[in-house]
Protein backbone atom coordinates (compact mmCIF):
# COMPACT_ATOMS: atom_id res chain seq x y z
CA UNK A 1 0.00 0.00 0.00
CA UNK A 2 1.18 3.05 -0.92
CA UNK A 3 1.46 6.35 1.59
CA UNK A 4 -1.09 9.21 1.07
CA UNK A 5 -0.06 11.75 -1.36
CA UNK A 6 0.87 15.59 0.49
CA UNK A 7 -1.50 17.77 -0.06
CA UNK A 8 0.71 20.34 -2.43
CA UNK A 9 1.76 17.46 -4.88
CA UNK A 10 -1.46 17.44 -6.46
CA UNK A 11 -4.69 17.93 -4.44
CA UNK A 12 -4.28 21.17 -3.68
CA UNK A 13 -5.78 24.01 -5.92
CA UNK A 14 -2.69 26.17 -8.31
CA UNK A 15 -5.15 28.53 -9.32
CA UNK A 16 -8.09 31.04 -8.27
CA UNK A 17 -10.62 29.34 -9.22
CA UNK A 18 -13.17 31.55 -7.41
CA UNK A 19 -11.10 34.26 -9.59
CA UNK A 20 -11.36 32.60 -12.52
CA UNK A 21 -15.10 31.65 -11.85
CA UNK A 22 -16.04 34.97 -11.08
CA UNK A 23 -14.51 36.60 -14.33
CA UNK A 24 -16.02 34.27 -16.94
CA UNK A 25 -19.61 34.13 -15.56
CA UNK A 26 -19.64 38.00 -16.05
CA UNK A 27 -17.95 38.07 -19.30
CA UNK A 28 -20.35 35.97 -20.81
CA UNK A 29 -23.10 36.70 -18.48
CA UNK A 30 -23.55 33.04 -17.29
CA UNK A 31 -26.94 31.86 -15.78
CA UNK A 32 -24.56 29.03 -14.12
CA UNK A 33 -21.01 28.99 -13.16
CA UNK A 34 -18.93 26.38 -14.44
CA UNK A 35 -18.49 23.06 -13.28
CA UNK A 36 -15.12 21.36 -12.49
CA UNK A 37 -14.17 17.93 -12.59
CA UNK A 38 -11.60 15.29 -10.71
CA UNK A 39 -11.34 11.62 -11.99
CA UNK A 40 -9.70 9.74 -8.91
CA UNK A 41 -7.32 6.75 -10.62
CA UNK A 42 -7.84 3.32 -9.21
CA UNK A 43 -3.87 3.14 -9.15
CA UNK A 44 -2.95 3.57 -5.71
CA UNK A 45 -6.74 5.16 -4.92
CA UNK A 46 -5.84 4.89 -1.41
CA UNK A 47 -3.51 7.93 -1.35
CA UNK A 48 -6.42 10.20 -2.26
CA UNK A 49 -9.10 9.21 0.60
CA UNK A 50 -7.95 11.05 3.05
CA UNK A 51 -8.79 14.48 0.64
CA UNK A 52 -12.07 13.40 -0.71
CA UNK A 53 -13.74 12.12 2.89
CA UNK A 54 -15.66 15.00 3.20
CA UNK A 55 -17.88 15.40 0.16
CA UNK A 56 -20.75 13.87 0.24
CA UNK A 57 -22.24 10.73 -2.06
CA UNK A 58 -25.54 11.28 -4.03
CA UNK A 59 -28.16 9.86 -1.48
CA UNK A 60 -29.72 7.37 -4.72
CA UNK A 61 -28.31 6.53 -7.61
CA UNK A 62 -28.15 9.60 -10.84
CA UNK A 63 -26.80 9.69 -13.62
CA UNK A 64 -23.46 11.83 -14.46
CA UNK A 65 -25.90 14.41 -15.79
CA UNK A 66 -27.58 15.07 -13.03
CA UNK A 67 -24.54 15.23 -10.87
CA UNK A 68 -23.41 18.14 -12.89
CA UNK A 69 -26.85 19.54 -12.79
CA UNK A 70 -26.80 19.40 -8.95
CA UNK A 71 -23.19 21.12 -7.91
CA UNK A 72 -24.10 23.79 -10.52
CA UNK A 73 -27.05 24.71 -8.63
CA UNK A 74 -29.81 24.32 -11.26
CA UNK A 75 -31.74 21.10 -9.68
CA UNK A 76 -30.76 18.98 -6.93
CA UNK A 77 -30.79 15.25 -8.47
CA UNK A 78 -28.22 14.44 -5.37
CA UNK A 79 -31.11 12.88 -2.70
CA UNK A 80 -29.53 15.26 0.28
CA UNK A 81 -31.47 17.46 1.82
CA UNK A 82 -29.42 20.39 0.62
CA UNK A 83 -27.51 21.19 -3.00
CA UNK A 84 -24.11 20.39 -2.40
CA UNK A 85 -21.28 22.24 -3.55
CA UNK A 86 -19.48 18.76 -4.75
CA UNK A 87 -20.50 15.34 -5.18
CA UNK A 88 -18.62 11.95 -4.78
CA UNK A 89 -19.35 9.45 -6.94
CA UNK A 90 -18.49 5.99 -7.48
CA UNK A 91 -19.48 3.18 -9.59
CA UNK A 92 -22.56 2.29 -7.71
CA UNK A 93 -23.74 5.55 -7.60
CA UNK A 94 -24.35 5.51 -11.66
CA UNK A 95 -27.54 5.53 -12.83
CA UNK A 96 -26.28 5.37 -16.47
CA UNK A 97 -24.33 2.55 -17.45
CA UNK A 98 -22.81 4.05 -20.23
CA UNK A 99 -21.78 7.34 -18.64
CA UNK A 100 -19.87 4.98 -16.10
CA UNK A 101 -18.47 3.31 -18.37
CA UNK A 102 -17.35 6.16 -20.49
CA UNK A 103 -15.31 7.70 -17.33
CA UNK A 104 -13.34 4.52 -17.04
CA UNK A 105 -15.32 3.00 -12.97
CA UNK A 106 -16.32 -0.15 -15.51
CA UNK A 107 -16.64 -2.01 -18.70
CA UNK A 108 -19.58 -1.49 -21.11
CA UNK A 109 -22.20 -3.69 -20.91
CA UNK A 110 -21.75 -5.99 -23.61
CA UNK A 111 -25.14 -5.39 -25.42
CA UNK A 112 -23.98 -1.66 -25.55
CA UNK A 113 -20.55 -2.03 -26.69
CA UNK A 114 -21.34 -5.02 -29.33
CA UNK A 115 -24.04 -2.11 -30.69
CA UNK A 116 -27.20 -4.43 -30.17
CA UNK A 117 -28.85 -1.73 -28.24
CA UNK A 118 -28.98 0.82 -30.06
CA UNK A 119 -29.63 -1.44 -33.05
CA UNK A 120 -33.03 -2.80 -30.90
CA UNK A 121 -33.67 0.75 -30.28
CA UNK A 122 -34.24 1.83 -34.20
CA UNK A 123 -31.34 4.24 -34.16
CA UNK A 124 -28.88 2.35 -36.83
CA UNK A 125 -29.69 0.32 -39.65
CA UNK A 126 -27.38 -2.30 -39.23
CA UNK A 127 -25.88 -3.92 -36.11
CA UNK A 128 -22.65 -3.52 -37.95
CA UNK A 129 -23.02 0.70 -37.82
CA UNK A 130 -24.96 0.91 -34.40
CA UNK A 131 -21.08 -1.04 -32.92
CA UNK A 132 -19.16 1.22 -35.17
CA UNK A 133 -20.85 4.04 -33.61
CA UNK A 134 -20.63 3.20 -30.40
CA UNK A 135 -16.54 2.37 -30.52
CA UNK A 136 -16.09 5.35 -32.19
CA UNK A 137 -17.21 7.44 -28.53
CA UNK A 138 -14.02 8.75 -26.70
CA UNK A 139 -14.14 6.53 -23.29
CA UNK A 140 -11.38 5.84 -20.50
CA UNK A 141 -9.81 2.59 -20.25
CA UNK A 142 -12.12 0.69 -18.46
CA UNK A 143 -11.35 0.34 -14.78
CA UNK A 144 -8.68 3.16 -14.54
CA UNK A 145 -11.00 5.32 -12.48
CA UNK A 146 -12.15 5.09 -8.98
CA UNK A 147 -14.08 8.11 -8.18
CA UNK A 148 -15.81 10.92 -10.29
CA UNK A 149 -15.12 14.33 -8.33
CA UNK A 150 -17.74 16.90 -9.52
CA UNK A 151 -17.68 20.90 -7.54
CA UNK A 152 -18.77 24.27 -8.75
CA UNK A 153 -15.49 25.53 -10.06
CA UNK A 154 -15.43 28.40 -7.50
CA UNK A 155 -15.57 26.31 -4.77
CA UNK A 156 -12.72 23.91 -6.26
CA UNK A 157 -11.31 21.00 -3.18
CA UNK A 158 -9.13 20.25 -5.78
CA UNK A 159 -7.06 21.44 -9.23
CA UNK A 160 -9.76 20.20 -11.98
CA UNK A 161 -8.86 18.02 -14.71
CA UNK A 162 -11.79 19.22 -17.04
CA UNK A 163 -13.82 22.47 -16.59
CA UNK A 164 -17.25 22.40 -18.00
CA UNK A 165 -19.20 25.68 -19.24
CA UNK A 166 -22.41 25.67 -20.21
CA UNK A 167 -24.79 28.38 -21.81
CA UNK A 168 -26.50 29.56 -25.10
CA UNK A 169 -24.58 29.05 -28.93
CA UNK A 170 -24.07 32.73 -28.46
CA UNK A 171 -22.17 31.98 -24.73
CA UNK A 172 -20.02 29.15 -26.13
CA UNK A 173 -19.22 30.17 -29.05
CA UNK A 174 -17.77 33.07 -28.19
CA UNK A 175 -14.96 30.51 -26.34
CA UNK A 176 -13.53 29.55 -29.63
CA UNK A 177 -11.80 32.71 -30.35
CA UNK A 178 -10.29 33.18 -27.02
CA UNK A 179 -9.27 29.71 -26.82
CA UNK A 180 -7.09 30.15 -30.28
CA UNK A 181 -5.55 33.13 -29.55
CA UNK A 182 -2.40 32.15 -29.09
CA UNK A 183 -1.95 29.18 -30.65
CA UNK A 184 -3.78 29.99 -34.09
CA UNK A 185 -5.56 27.66 -35.76
CA UNK A 186 -8.79 25.88 -35.90
CA UNK A 187 -10.95 23.32 -33.78
CA UNK A 188 -11.98 20.26 -34.67
CA UNK A 189 -15.07 19.35 -32.73
CA UNK A 190 -15.73 15.66 -31.85
CA UNK A 191 -19.07 15.34 -32.10
CA UNK A 192 -22.04 12.82 -32.13
CA UNK A 193 -24.83 13.80 -29.87
CA UNK A 194 -24.54 10.79 -27.47
CA UNK A 195 -23.22 10.93 -24.62
CA UNK A 196 -22.75 14.70 -24.52
CA UNK A 197 -21.97 15.42 -21.28
CA UNK A 198 -19.60 12.11 -19.88
CA UNK A 199 -18.04 11.35 -23.59
CA UNK A 200 -18.19 14.72 -25.46
CA UNK A 201 -17.10 17.67 -22.90
CA UNK A 202 -15.60 15.55 -20.00
CA UNK A 203 -13.75 12.04 -21.61
CA UNK A 204 -12.65 13.93 -24.85
CA UNK A 205 -11.01 17.01 -23.89
CA UNK A 206 -8.90 14.52 -21.26
CA UNK A 207 -8.39 12.38 -24.19
CA UNK A 208 -7.43 14.82 -26.78
CA UNK A 209 -6.45 17.74 -24.95
CA UNK A 210 -7.65 20.34 -26.44
CA UNK A 211 -11.37 22.11 -25.91
CA UNK A 212 -14.51 19.95 -27.12
CA UNK A 213 -18.11 21.53 -27.41
CA UNK A 214 -21.50 19.32 -27.16
CA UNK A 215 -24.76 20.10 -28.35
CA UNK A 216 -25.87 17.99 -25.40
CA UNK A 217 -27.51 14.51 -25.83
CA UNK A 218 -31.33 13.15 -25.38
CA UNK A 219 -30.31 11.40 -22.23
CA UNK A 220 -28.51 15.07 -20.89
CA UNK A 221 -31.76 16.16 -21.76
CA UNK A 222 -34.08 13.93 -20.83
CA UNK A 223 -32.76 13.63 -17.26
CA UNK A 224 -30.76 16.61 -16.41
CA UNK A 225 -31.10 20.00 -18.68
CA UNK A 226 -33.96 21.15 -19.54
CA UNK A 227 -33.03 24.20 -20.96
CA UNK A 228 -33.14 23.41 -25.08
CA UNK A 229 -31.49 26.65 -25.74
CA UNK A 230 -28.24 25.52 -23.67
CA UNK A 231 -24.88 23.60 -24.98
CA UNK A 232 -21.65 22.66 -23.65
CA UNK A 233 -17.71 23.38 -23.48
CA UNK A 234 -15.38 20.88 -22.08
CA UNK A 235 -12.11 22.81 -21.50
CA UNK A 236 -8.53 20.69 -19.95
CA UNK A 237 -8.07 22.64 -17.04
CA UNK A 238 -4.46 23.31 -17.55
CA UNK A 239 -5.74 25.62 -20.56
CA UNK A 240 -8.61 27.43 -18.67
CA UNK A 241 -6.45 30.65 -16.91
CA UNK A 242 -5.58 31.53 -20.41
CA UNK A 243 -8.58 31.28 -21.69
CA UNK A 244 -10.14 33.41 -19.32
CA UNK A 245 -7.25 35.97 -19.42
CA UNK A 246 -7.80 35.85 -23.31
CA UNK A 247 -11.61 36.46 -23.09
CA UNK A 248 -11.13 39.29 -20.95
CA UNK A 249 -8.37 40.73 -24.03
CA UNK A 250 -10.41 39.79 -26.89
CA UNK A 251 -12.23 42.81 -28.69
CA UNK A 252 -16.31 41.92 -27.63
CA UNK A 253 -18.51 39.57 -29.84
CA UNK A 254 -21.89 40.62 -30.09
CA UNK A 255 -24.25 38.25 -28.55
CA UNK A 256 -28.18 39.15 -28.72
CA UNK A 257 -30.45 38.32 -26.15
CA UNK A 258 -33.48 38.64 -28.11
CA UNK A 259 -34.62 38.33 -31.87
CA UNK A 260 -34.37 41.35 -33.92
CA UNK A 261 -37.71 42.45 -35.15
CA UNK A 262 -38.17 41.13 -38.71
CA UNK A 263 -37.78 37.54 -37.53
CA UNK A 264 -39.57 37.97 -34.39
Amino acid sequence: MAGPLLEEQLIKPKHDWKDLTSKIVKKLKLKYEPVGVFLVPSVHKERYEKFFEDIPRPNGRLTYCQAVETVRGSTNYSGLPEPPDALRLKAEDFMCAAGAANLGLYDLPEPIKNGERDFLLRRFYSLETSRVTREKIPRLEPGSVSEVIVFKLSKAPVEPQVVLVFGVPAQILALEGPYLMKKGGRLNIDLLGTCGVCSEITVSPLVNRKMNFSLLCGGARAHAFHDPTEMGAGIPAEEFPDLVENLLNRQNIPMRQTLPENLR
